[in-house]
């Protein structure tokens, strides 16, 4: 019976990450691998470090040695570090901030790899990266998630475009097919072909 609720459970959990066209993950807000933190601690340039969270979920600060992160948002962690350095320290005073690190590739202006601020979503990071390119196709945008590829087609005017990231995200924008990108040449080429058909039929 157990097993046979978790299997229901499980298929209504996909079933609604695919209805949504988010990739599955952990909550938003928590740290993650691939998080850059910087831990601040006023008046204390010592303790004071910039680390990446490691695939363990983890990071390591000066005198507290190694903390699990994966189920922390930065406020959590600032107050776990305040509260382990006042063993030691009167009254610290401390500062957690992260940055999520994203790829934007393909037919993007500035394509790069990009530290950002965790509230940023697809739209956001599309523009950080310059926009779509003259040769890009806005609808040809996915969104590349460990093994999963999910494609935002409506991402520049649906809630699509507010899809939260994460570290290790990779944002990749298609080209336009070759006939669009000469539409021009292609109606040159057919005008004279009608020309030359006409002009053999006569």
């Amino acid at each position: 019976m157990a097993l046979t609720a978790a299997g229901v459970f499980a298929a209504q959990l996909a079933t609604a990450q695919t209805q949504s066209g988010q990739p599955a993950d952990a909550p938003f807000g928590h740290l993650a691998a691939g998080d850059d933190v910087t831990v601040i601690v006023f008046r204390e340039k010592d303790l004071m470090a910039n680390v990446y969270v490691d695939d363990r979920d983890q990071i390591t600060l000066p005198r507290l040695g190694v903390i699990d992160v994966g189920n922390l948002t930065s406020d959590m962690l600032r107050d776990t570090v305040r509260a382990r350095y006042a063993a030691f320290l009167r009254d610290p005073s401390v500062d957690v901030r992260a940055l999520r690190r994203v790829t934007v590739n393909g037919s993007v202006l500035k394509p790069d790899v990009y530290l950002v601020d965790p509230a940023l979503t697809l739209r956001d990071v599309i523009a950080r990266a310059g926009g779509v390119s003259p040769e890009g196709d806005p609808h040809k945008v996915s969104l590349v998630r460990g093994s999963v590829a999910t494609k935002y087609p409506d991402w520049s005017q649906t809630a699509q475009g507010q899809t939260q990231l994460r570290s290790g995200d990779e944002v990749d924008v298609g080209r336009r097919s070759w006939v669009s990108l000469n539409i021009g040449a292609v109606v040159g080429i057919a005008g004279l072909l009608t020309s030359l058909l006409i002009a053999f039929r006569r």
